[in-house]
């Protein structure tokens, strides 16, 4: 808009507003429906990547479902820089 469209609105008499409005739908907030995005499955392997189930300090724990058999197994998941913090803590995990 251009300032002199700008000013145009400020002289709208009453009946011009209210043609606006009718223009322009206003609802309350309450009214929309949010819905959260839908994850792409993740594939790793043959094992189908699931939901989580636990998180820890230095890591989590999800659900993974075997594609072969159809098994449901349990998933930690630790970062190697997390690892590191912690003494023989590589070491440990390889054990």
């Amino acid at each position: 808009m251009s300032a002199g469209e700008l000013q145009h609105l400020d002289y709208l008499n009453e009946n011009e507003l209210m043609e606006m409005d009718t223009f322009i739908h206003r609802i309350d907030s309450t009214e929309v429906i949010y819905q959260p995005r839908r994850k792409r499955a993740k594939l790793i392997g043959k094992y189908l990547m699931g939901d989580l189930l636990g998180e820890g300090s230095y890591g989590k724990v999800k659900e993974m479902l075997d594609s072969d058999t159809l098994c449901r197994r349990a998933v930690k998941i630790l970062k190697k820089k997390k690892l590191r913090r912690i003494p023989n803590g590589e070491a440990n995990v390889k054990k």
